[in-house]
C-alpha cells in the first residue's frame, strides 16, 4: 500500500506540489519505512487481529448451522489514525 503513498510523493515533488501544505498524504499500512519517507508518512492502522477473529467466528457460525447463508450483520471495528508530517498544519 505504501507503494501510492511512494508514487503520490514522487508526482508531488515532480509537479512542485509541497506536502503537508498544497497536498496532505495518508497511508494505510503503517509500515516501519513510514517515518524515513520524507516527510514523514500519516497512516491509519487497522485492527488486523480483530478484523481475522471476527471473520472466523462468523466462518464458525455458518459451520455450526452446516450452511454458507451468512446473515448482514454490520461489526465496526475501530481504526487508528497516527499522525505524522505528511498531515501537519502549516
Amino acid at each position: 500500500v505504501e507503494k501510492y503513498a511512494i508514487n503520490t510523493y514522487e508526482v508531488c515533488r515532480d509537479l512542485k506540489l509541497n506536502i503537508p501544505k498544497d497536498v496532505k498524504v495518508i497511508g494505510f499500512s503503517n509500515l516501519q519505512t513510514v517515518d524515513f519517507m520524507n516527510p514523514s508518512l500519516s497512516t491509519i492502522t487497522q485492527p488486523a487481529f480483530e478484523i481475522g477473529k471476527e471473520a472466523a467466528t462468523m466462518l464458525f457460525k455458518a459451520l455450526d448451522k452446516k450452511t454458507f447463508e451468512l446473515k448482514d450483520e454490520d461489526i465496526i471495528l475501530h481504526s487508528k489514525l497516527i499522525q505524522r508530517d505528511s498531515t501537519r498544519k502549516v
